[in-house]
This record gives structure tokens, sequence and C-alpha cells, in this order.
């Protein structure tokens, strides 16, 4: 039992910096130093074994257990394998860290650490159950501008690789230098201290070059936008009574009038938060097969005149259908389709444009079962074992269909000697923590020199009064600015609402009602300027994939030596790291 002892306070210390870096402390500092425990319990014994790993786990496990708690209130049975997936990767890092190092005893820590710690994240936030790319170890720093900037040449996964690179190199300076002497003992020192250089070096390169490429805002054009922030409580939005949904609306548009005062040039509303249903037209189908016509719901109808008589575009979250009609039978009419999909429409002059975005990518666990969902009958029986009521029914949308929105700027750039192009892009909810999803809708919309503006549509009530996750969706939007190049605004339910501009930093502004950012209804009206530059990380895309395949690699050449700390080697691994056996 003594030797579990310190691999779980290694978990422990793990777990306690990571919550002082998330929300709701958010000192982000506390992220800088967060893996130290963890690269220490991969060291201090030559052999770790899968019971140090697993104490490691227990140890880091109330950051997930804490920051997780909103998921109890939606599910109760998925609450516990969530927690204990997330607290896997902590322990995997520790006993491949210390398979790496045993395979590989001449290779400084500066290179073992983000090869262990990329890899690993990088197959956590992109890969396994369709990726779910929270609480990476960069996020926290997106207010550290000397640390964050670089995320616009290699993403929130390449400046987390930055800070394990120096977390090994600390580690490498501990194990073998004399702290009486500070004589060298080692010349694998100099190859650490070499390697840190050029790491630390290519990071301020890139940062300088990310800095000189960031577009000043004098003379851009600016898009005027109006958001609206529901506080409607994913319990109601469930079970959702027709009383409720008329009441809703009644609420809805007169934010929308309110945000219409501070004459936007364009209005949006969070994600399916569209009363009535279906906002398109359908085909009215009698018993027997014959068409009665086409036509909208009441509440449609009620929207679409509304939004006439206002006379501003609205981006507006609602259920999209393919195939959409109503069949009657003898029991009475319903709704029927060939597919439906979580989408946003463009209410315009009355009408719904013929474009809309379906989402894509759909949230695990929260509307589709990764790997299960190809057995539906299996979905269904979990579904109804932990999370009665809910129904996971959506078709993914189709990247042949993607498009965007097109709008003229509100105010021209100064200059201008044709008609400007501002092109929004809609990820939806889960969708604005997925980089490569994001990048892809950019560049589409970024042919023909258009401005490009992402517009983050979500429902964050699933949340329930647990705020800190609002803030860590919040945080994952501010990243996409900062490694894309773009405005990115946000219309949520519940909250929280923003804007921040290219930069990531200290152009971010969250919607304020009497002081409060969450959980609270209101409007937000602001000017968005519209950059024409790129990103590095925009054109080249995420590289980080390549960590998890040296982290692949390394583990197959480790497993393969078995016990590759031999005589032949001609170095110790404790002697090399500082460990103990």
């Amino acid at each position: 039992m003594k030797r579990l002892v310190l691999p779980l306070v290694a978990g422990l210390l793990h777990a306690l910096l990571m919550g002082l870096a998330c929300a709701p402390v958010a000192w982000w500092p506390a992220a800088l130093v967060a893996i130290l425990p963890l690269v220490w319990a991969a060291l201090r014994a030559e052999r770790v074994l899968w019971k140090d790993a697993l104490a490691v786990c227990l140890g880091a496990s109330p950051f997930y257990w804490y920051q997780q708690q909103w998921v109890f209130e939606i599910s109760s049975a998925g609450y516990v394998p969530l927690v204990v997936y997330l607290t896997v990767y902590p322990g995997l890092f520790v006993i491949f860290l210390n398979r790496l190092v045993r395979a590989f005893p001449r290779t400084p820590l500066t290179l073992l650490v983000p090869i262990a710690w990329t890899g690993l994240e990088w197959l956590r936030g992109e890969v396994v159950w369709d990726g779910y790319a929270w609480f990476l170890l960069a996020h926290p720093l997106i207010d550290c501008r000397p640390m964050s900037i670089s995320g616009s040449a290699v993403g929130a996964y390449g400046v987390g690789a930055f800070i394990a690179a120096y977390a090994g190199f600390a580690f490498d300076l501990l194990g073998t230098i004399r702290p009486s002497t500070r004589t060298v003992r080692s010349p694998r020192v100099l190859v650490a201290i070499a390697c840190t250089i050029v790491i630390a070096g290519a990071q301020v390169a890139l940062s300088l070059v990310c800095s000189s490429n960031a577009a000043t805002a004098s003379g851009e054009p600016q898009l005027r936008i109006g958001i609206v922030q529901t506080n409607v409580p994913q319990s109601n939005k469930v079970a959702w009574t027709f009383e409720q949904r008329k009441a809703d609306l009644s609420e809805f548009l007169a934010q929308t009038r309110r945000a219409a005062e501070s004459k936007p040039s364009l209005i949006v509303w969070p994600e399916t938060m569209f009363p009535g249903g279906y906002l398109q037209t359908f085909e009215d189908i009698a018993p027997g097969g014959k068409s009665l016509g086409t036509r909208t719901t009441s509440m449609a109808t009620g929207l679409l005149d509304f939004q006439r008589s206002l006379g501003i575009p609205m981006l507006v979250g609602a259920l999209g259908a393919d195939g959409l009609r109503l069949e009657a039978d003898r029991e009475g009419s319903f709704f029927k389709s060939d597919r439906r999909y979580n989408s946003v429409f463009l209410v315009d002059q009355g009408q719904t444009s013929p474009l809309r975005y379906d989402k894509i990518r759909l949230t695990p666990f929260g509307e589709t079962m990764p790997y299960i969902s190809y057995w539906p009958w299996l979905q269904d029986k979990l579904l109804a074992l932990g999370a009665s009521g809910m129904s996971f029914d959506l078709a993914m949308g189709s990247p042949d269909r993607i498009g965007a929105f097109e709008f003229a700027p509100t105010v021209p750039s100064v200059g201008a000697t044709r008609p400007e192009i501002v092109r929004i892009v809609t990820p939806i909810c889960f969708e604005i923590t997925e980089s490569s999803l994001c990048r892809k809708l950019v560049n589409r919309a970024a042919q023909a020199r258009a401005r490009v503006v992402i517009a983050n549509l979500t429902n964050d009530g699933w949340f329930g009064s647990f705020d800190p996750a609002r803030q860590q969706h919040q945080l994952a939007a501010r990243w996409r600015s900062l490694e894309l190049g773009v405005p990115v605004i946000r219309s949520a339910n519940t909250g929280i609402s923003s804007i921040t501009e290219f930069g990531g930093e200290n152009r971010n502004r969250l919607i304020d009602v009497s002081g409060r950012s969450a959980r609270v209804a209101g409007v937000m009206v602001d000017n968005v300027t519209l950059f024409r530059g790129t990103t590095i990380f925009r054109q080249v895309g995420d590289l980080c994939w390549t960590f998890t395949l040296l982290l692949g690699a390394g583990l197959i050449v480790a497993f393969r030596r078995g016990k590759p700390n031999n005589p032949a080697e001609g170095v110790s691994t404790t002697s090399t790291h500082g460990g103990r056996t």
C-alpha cells in the first residue's frame, strides 16, 4: 500500500492544478505546471506498474467528478462511466511515459513528455468516441498571450505540446545536474538543452509571425450583429408543452424587438430555440395519399410574419428535415420525414432561405452513441437504461451540403472600391470544440476573398446550474477565433453568449444582464470587425496527429523490447532521470 500513496498524491496534485486552471477559478498559471506531478509519477520508480497507474487515476478523478457533475442530471447511469473514461488518460500517460523512458533512455524527456502527453490528448480529443476536446492543457492559457498566440500556427494541441516539452526539460535538468555544483553529469542534458532552445525558439518565432499577421481593426469592415440569449431550462425543453411553447415564443419575439432597436444587420437565436418544431414548409397528405398542398405550422407562420415586419434577417436554430410531410390516418395527423436534422435557418423577407446548415458532428452521447448507433436496438436499450425520455433520431448533415450565409458589411472597409461579402458559417453547439470541422467550414466560406464569421448557435441548458461548463464551452470558442483568425459570435440558450474577435485575448465580450452572463435572458448588440487575413493553422491544419503516431510507434518498440534497460544500454534509467526504485 505504501507504494501506491505517492502515485495517488501525484494524481491529486494534478487534479488540484487542473482545477485551479479551469473554471470557476480560471487561474491560468496552474496549467503551466499541471502535468509536473504526473511526469514525476512516471519517473519515480524504475518500472511503473498498472496498479501505480490506477492510483494516479484515482487521485486525478476529483477534477472530473467535479467538472462533469452536470451529466448526472441528464443521465445518472452515464455520469460514472464518463468520469472513469476521462480519468483513464492521466494513468495511461504515466505508464506510457515510463515505458518510453525505459525503451529510449538516451532520449531527453524534453521530447518524450510531449509525445506521450499530446499523443494521448489528441487521441482523446479527436478520435475516441468521436472525440471529446474539453479540458485540454492549453485551454486556460488563452489569456496568456505569450503562450497562446502560437496557437494561430499550431492550434491548442500544439500549445499543449510546448507546455509538455518545458515540463520534460525541467526534469531533464533535475535528474542530470548536481544542485550544489551545477555540473553536467550526462551528455544527454546537452541534447535536452539544445532541444529546448529549438522548441522555445520555434514558439517565439511562431508567436512573432502570428502577432505580425494579426490584422488591426483600423479600416476593416464591420458587421453589426444582435444576439438573443434565451433562458429555457433543458428540463422544460425536453417536455415542452404547447402552452409553454407559445409563451416562450412570445418572450423570444419581445427580446428580438429589443435587439432590433439597436439596428443590427443580423439577429441570431440559439440552437433549436424555435418553439414550433419545424420552421420549413411541409406537404399535407390526406388519407389515401392525396396531397392537400404545402403549408407551415402556425408558429412558423407567426415567426415569418414577424421577421417580415421587423425587416432584419435572422439566423434561427430549429429542426430541419428531408421529405417533411403531414400524414393523416384514422387516429389523427402526425409529421413524418425521411431524415431529421439539428439545423440553422436564415429567415429573410418573411421566408426561409433554401440554404440551411445541418449539424454534421452530432454530440457524442447527447445526440448519438458513437459506434453503438450502428445497432439501433442496442442504442434504444441503453437510452432506456441511462437517459429515459431522450431519443437519438437525428441524422448527420452531409458535408456536400455545407454552405455559408451571405451578408453585406454594416460598415464597409476604408477605401473599398467594390462590394464586399461577409459569409457566416454556423457550427452548432458541440461542433465549436472541433477545430478541424470549424477550419473546414471557414476555408470553404473564405473562397472569393470573402470575409468570414463563425456564428455558434448552442443550447447550453444541458449544463443545468453548473456554470463552469458554460465557461469551458465558451473558452473553446475563443480558441477557434485564435486558430482561424476569424470573429466568433455565440448565441447560447442559458448563456454564455459572446463576441470574440481575432486574437482571442482582450477582445472577448460577454453578454451582460445586470452583471450576469449565465442563466439569464437578454440581448447583446455590437459591431464585429471582419479581418481578411489568415493564419498558419488555417492554411496548414492540425499536425498534432503526428504525436499520436510517434507515441504508437514508440510503444510498439517498448513492448517488443520487453526489458530495454539492460547493461548494454550503458545508461541507468534511475540515475539518468533522478528516479528511485
